[in-house]
């Protein structure tokens, strides 16, 4: 699947979907899937370290 950056009117493949300007403000931010998958994916890499040192517990 294929989706939009609203602010730069680029195309992003949906596997490879990265906010390319996370620290510049974006209007479209809040509601924006290549942002909230960027995060997502951040989001995985911590939990799979933690799960490595035993889940922080």
């Amino acid at each position: 699947m294929e989706l939009v950056c609203e602010k730069y009117k680029e195309k992003v493949d949906s596997e490879k979907a990265v906010c390319r300007r996370p620290a510049e403000y974006c209007k479209f931010r809040n509601a924006c899937l290549i942002h909230f998958l960027t995060r997502e994916k951040a989001g995985d890499g911590k939990t799979a370290a933690a799960d490595k040192d035993g889940g922080g517990k």
